[in-house]
């Protein structure tokens, strides 16, 4: 029974919660009745599923911070979007606290110490499974800036893990893409099939016992469990077992470390995020380059190869500063004004034909849209969200297991999904024993004159830095509101191979841009970019162009704006009561 409690407290208040729904609070603003987009004055979340959602609002409404809505939203997409997430992967998480600082921490898997490169290298399976870091950072979360108790944060997750929830059609569509990976997994058959081989359908609950009683010994342990208890000890047996590296050892020995942080002054506005391992090294470089452009005289088929052709250069970097050790040259106008002068603006008229100043399409509320054949080649992992509260605390946090269910592996009687780590997904990262490799999530905060004006990251492989660049060009340089600028087609650069050595990079002059139906560039602006001397891929695919999740502040106001990426299925909502004093 006492184990009971939590769960039994939270589905209590939130009755009560959903009861007073109907109420409308002086500081309850009015949207657009957008489920994707929202207005408050007491903070907000926004992430990529709306029960994540939904607990980190209860969670500003109950008078947590934005650090305890982040720990209970995090937990509750652990359990809701398997596919993206979980407490057996990664994440990265940056904080700017009510006095204006910043703190970053470092929750990537460790590659195992007795970890020995094979000659071929997995693609799935145990020997990709590094030593889990998600677990660690948000306890280190909770210590430092959380008010509220843990039991209290992870009820939510707990109850939809142990009673259910229903499966999104998005959710339910990555399930059956996955089938044929998942279903000879003694794991995965228990937790996540009906009878061991029937995969759920959209609408149906899916129940997560084991989950539930490994988050709720984490929950009681304040997260000890996971890395030197029952838990720790059933992933090294299992490892053991089956070929695996991660040893009780390595468990034992794993820590959330602080991460570091760099900022870059962008047209008077503060680009706060993080260098190596993370990609927001690669964002500061492609702004600074950016900056040297006036990108307001231009229109929207030259800002876009103008974009493509400064994300080319910074992502290239990776090669040759590949642990951005200096920070200095992150964050050099120097570099990036000597690398602008190799970037050319075409002579493109504004096509007569344009879809690039949009609406939001809303794929949420449409969902006959929703197929399995609807998303693009990296959409298939990770997940951002993004929390605020009433006092100015502001948590990003991108949160990943890599491609689709990771390793594809789960521990009979842990529920949890492995990250994939070694092998061939982070091939080109450094992939030595003890090290964290390279990835390219960043969770970013925009401030100006002291304020927070923009929190975002986002999801979807190399296009995150893509995704979070032209989102913040759009609604800075562009003028766009935050809706439009995240809902707005994006393009990519094209990574490319040279036939003699071999060696691949990102081209300025070839790039991938996204032309789904309801949202995308249209048939004239890839005519002018071929007229004009680009290559470029179309692409018809929602998600496949990154899925960004922002909000923002208006300091005049005092009031809070968020937005989940219509190309998913997330939502954003703020509280419509709270006991701050702004």
């Amino acid at each position: 029974m006492k184990n009971q409690l939590p769960i039994i407290l939270f589905l209590l208040i939130a009755t009560i919660f959903s009861c007073k729904k109907n109420e409308k609070s002086k500081d309850q603003i009015t949207d657009d009745g957008d489920p994707q987009f929202a207005i408050s004055a007491n903070g907000m979340v926004a992430t990529a599923q709306p029960l994540a959602t939904q607990a980190g609002l209860h969670i500003l409404e109950e008078g947590g911070n934005a650090a305890d809505a982040a720990l209970a939203t995090a937990f509750v997409l652990a359990v809701v979007e398997p596919t993206m997430n979980g407490i057996g992967g990664r994440n990265l998480v940056l904080v700017r606290k009510t006095d204006g600082t910043f703190q970053g921490y470092n929750g990537m898997t460790e590659i195992p110490l007795n970890y020995t490169t094979p000659e071929t290298p997995a693609k799935s399976g145990y020997k990709t499974i590094a030593t889990p870091g998600v677990v660690a950072s948000l306890m280190r979360l909770h210590k430092e800036h959380g008010s509220l108790p843990l039991n209290q944060l992870m009820a939510a997750a707990i109850n939809y893990a142990s009673n259910g929830f229903e499966l999104l059609p998005g959710e339910a569509n990555r399930h059956k893409l996955a089938y044929n990976d998942i279903i000879n997994d003694p794991g995965f058959r228990n937790q996540m099939f009906k009878n061991d081989s029937i995969l759920y359908q959209a609408g149906e609950t899916l129940k997560q016992p084991d989950l539930a009683a490994t988050l709720q010994r984490i929950a009681e342990t304040n997260g000890a469990d996971f890395y030197e208890g029952q838990t720790a000890k059933m992933i090294a047996a299992d490892m053991a077992a089956n070929g695996g590296y991660v040893s009780l050892n390595d468990l034992k020995n794993y820590k959330a470390h602080d991460m570091r942080y760099v900022t870059t002054n962008y047209r008077g506005y503060q680009i706060h995020t993080m260098p190596a391992p993370s990609g927001g090294g690669l964002l500061i470089k492609t702004l600074n380059i950016l900056e040297n452009f006036d990108l307001t005289q231009i229109n929207d088929t030259q800002w876009a190869t103008v974009v493509n052709q400064a994300l080319a250069i910074a992502i290239n970097t990776m090669t040759t500063d590949y642990k951005e050790a200096d920070l200095d040259l992150v964050q050099s106008k120097a570099w990036a004004k000597e690398q602008a002068s190799t970037i050319t603006i075409p002579t493109i008229e504004t096509a007569k034909t344009k879809s690039s100043s949009k609406t939001s399409h809303n794929l949420l509320a449409n969902q006959t849209d929703w197929s399995g054949n609807t998303w693009g080649e990296n959409s298939h992992h990770t997940t951002h969200f993004v929390t605020a509260d009433c006092k100015g605390m502001v948590v990003s946090i991108t949160q990943t297991i890599g491609p689709l269910f990771g390793s594809k592996v789960i521990t009979p009687g842990l529920g949890f999904v492995y990250a994939s780590t070694m092998g061939t997904y982070l091939s080109d990262s450094d992939q030595a024993p003890g090290s964290r490799p390279r990835t390219t999530i960043a969770p970013t905060i925009v401030t100006k004159n002291g304020e927070t004006v923009m929190v975002l990251g986002a999801a979807g492989g190399m296009r995150i830095l893509s995704g979070i660049a032209q989102t913040i060009s759009r609604h800075i340089d562009r003028g766009l509101t935050i809706k439009d600028a995240v809902s707005a087609p994006r393009i990519h650069p094209v990574r490319i191979t040279d036939s003699l050595t071999k060696k691949s990079s990102f081209s300025g002059a070839k790039f991938s841009a996204e032309f789904t139906p309801n949202n995308g560039w249209s048939g004239a602006d890839s005519i002018l970019w071929k007229n004009a001397g680009f290559d470029v891929k179309t692409i018809k695919r929602y998600g496949a162009f990154a899925r960004v999740h922002a909000v923002t502040f208006d300091a005049k106001t005092n009031l809070w704006t968020g937005v989940a990426d219509p190309d998913w299925e997330g939502t954003a909502e703020g509280p419509e009561t709270s006991d701050c004093e702004l």
